[in-house]
C-alpha cells in the first residue's frame, strides 16, 4: 500500500513538473543550459581523471594493496575494511559523489559486508576542497578565512559521523579476521582474479567514467531546472512564509532561509543565495556548513543511483548525511567563536597560493590537467603514508612478540 501511494505521488509530481516545463519553456531552457555549463566546464574535467584512475587502480589490484596496508587502522576506528580508506581518501579530495561510487563498487565486488558498506557510506560522502574553498568561500563570499573553517568543520564532522556509524549493525557477531597480511600477495591475487589486460582495463575505465559522468550531468541539469521552476511558482516564498515564526524569533533574513531551502535541494545554488544575505558571518557559516555537509537532494540522487545497484540501504545514508550537516554546523559555530584567529590565519596563508593558482579562470584543458596531476599526487602521497603506517604497525607487532 505504501509503495503504491509513493508511486502515485511521484507520478503526480512528475506530471506537474512536465506541465511547468511546457508552460515556461524559455526559463527551462536557460536553467538546463546553466546546468550543462556547470557540468561541462567544472564537473567533467575535475572528476574524469578520478573515475578513470580509480577503475585502473581497481583492475591492477593497487586498491587491495592499500587496503591491507591500512586494515589495522580502519577496522579498530570505524569497523570497516582497510580498503575503505581508499574510498575515504578519494571522497575528501575529489568530493561528491566519488565516495559513494567507490563504496558501491566495493560492495558489488564483495570487498565489504553489508554492514561495513553502510558504515563506509556514512564516512565516505564528502565535498572536496576545490569546491568548498575555491567555488564557495572565495568565489561567492570572497573570504578565504571562512573557507578554512568550513573545510575543517566538514572533514572533522565526516570523521565524527563515521565514528557514530561504527556501531551500525552491532548485533552482527561476526568475528573480524584478516584475509591477508601481505599487501603484495593481496594485490597479485586481485590482479589474477581480474584477469583483464591493461588495455582492456583502460578502455573500461574511460567507458565507465563517461557513463557515470553523463549520469551526474543529467542530475545536475534536472535539479537546475527544478530550482528555477520552484522560483517561478514562488514556492520558496511560500516556504519562507510558513517558516516566518521561526524567522522572526531568531531574526533571520528571508534570503538566508531561501538559501537554506535551496541548499537542501542543491548546494551551489543555496550557497550562492546565502552569500547575498545580510546576516552575520556566524549565521551564514552555520547554514552554509550544514548544506555542504547535508549534500543536497541533487547529490543524494546521484548517490542513490549508485547505491541502488547494490544491496545497501538508502535510509541509513540519508540519516548519515543529515548528521554530517548537523555536526558540521555545530563545529563551524565552535570554530568561529573560539579565539583561534592566529591559527586560522596561518592555515589561510597555506591555502593562499592554492587559491590563486588553482581556482581562478583556468581553461577546460588546464582544469583537466590540473585534476590529473592532483589525482596522481594524492595517490603517491597516500601510498607513502599507507606504507609508513603499515611499517610502524609491523614494528609494534614484532616488538610485542619479543
Amino acid at each position: 500500500m505504501i509503495k503504491k501511494l509513493t508511486d502515485i505521488t511521484f507520478s503526480i509530481m512528475l506530471l506537474i513538473l512536465i506541465l511547468l516545463m511546457v508552460l515556461f519553456p524559455s526559463q527551462t531552457f536557460n536553467a538546463s543550459r546553466n546546468g550543462l555549463t556547470i557540468w561541462f566546464y567544472n564537473v567533467l574535467p575535475s572528476l574524469l581523471p578520478f573515475f578513470i584512475g580509480t577503475e585502473i587502480l581497481f583492475g591492477l589490484g593497487i586498491v587491495h594493496f592499500i587496503g591491507v596496508l591500512l586494515e589495522p587502522i580502519m577496522y579498530p576506528l570505524f569497523r570497516v575494511p582497510g580498503i575503505g580508506s581508499f574510498a575515504y581518501a578519494m571522497s575528501i579530495t575529489s568530493g561528491y559523489p566519488m565516495g559513494t561510487k567507490i563504496v558501491s563498487d566495493l560492495r558489488n565486488q564483495n570487498l565489504c559486508s553489508i554492514e561495513e558498506g553502510q558504515r563506509l557510506l556514512a564516512l565516505c560522502s564528502t565535498s572536496g576542497p576545490l569546491f568548498v574553498i575555491g567555488a564557495v568561500a572565495v568565489g561567492m563570499f570572497n573570504n578565504l578565512y571562512l573557507g578554512v573553517i568550513l573545510i575543517f568543520s566538514h572533514y572533522i564532522s565526516s570523521f565524527v559521523t563515521g565514528l557514530c556509524f561504527r556501531f551500525y549493525g552491532r548485533d552482527n557477531k561476526k568475528i573480524y579476521k584478516k584475509k591477508h597480511t601481505n599487501p603484495l600477495e593481496s594485490m597479485f591475487e586481485a590482479r589474477k582474479k581480474d584477469g583483464r589486460k591493461f588495455g582492456v582495463i583502460l578502455g573500461d575505465g574511460v567507458k565507465n567514467a563517461f557513463n557515470t559522468l553523463l549520469l551526474i550531468g543529467g542530475f545536475i541539469i534536472f535539479f537546475s531546472v527544478i530550482i528555477e521552476l520552484f522560483s517561478i511558482i514562488k514556492l520558496f516564498k511560500l516556504l519562507i512564509y510558513l517558516l516566518s515564526p521561526v524567522v522572526s524569533v531568531y531574526k533571520l533574513s528571508d534570503t538566508l532561509i531561501k538559501g537554506l531551502i535551496g541548499g537542501i535541494i542543491e548546494i551551489t545554488n543555496g550557497a550562492e543565495i546565502i552569500s547575498r544575505s545580510i546576516d552575520p558571518i556566524l549565521l551564514k557559516g552555520i547554514f552554509l556548513s550544514f548544506i555542504i555537509g547535508w549534500g543536497g537532494l541533487s547529490i543524494h540522487a546521484q548517490a542513490i543511483s549508485f547505491i541502488s545497484k547494490t544491496d545497501l540501504k538508502i535510509y541509513p545514508y540519508i540519516l548519515a548525511k543529515f548528521l554530517h550537516g548537523v555536526f558540521s554546523a555545530i563545529i563551524t559555530f565552535v570554530l568561529i567563536k573560539l579565539p583561534i584567529d592566529t591559527l586560522i590565519y596561518g592555515v589561510e596563508h597555506v591555502f593562499y597560493n592554492f587559491e590563486h593558482t588553482l581556482i581562478f579562470k583556468i581553461s577546460w584543458i588546464n582544469n583537466l590537467l590540473l585534476s590529473f596531476s592532483y589525482y596522481c599526487t594524492i595517490i603517491i602521497v597516500f601510498l607513502l603514508i599507507s606504507i609508513i603506517l603499515f611499517s610502524i604497525n609491523k614494528i609494534k607487532e614484532n616488538n610485542k612478540l619479543r
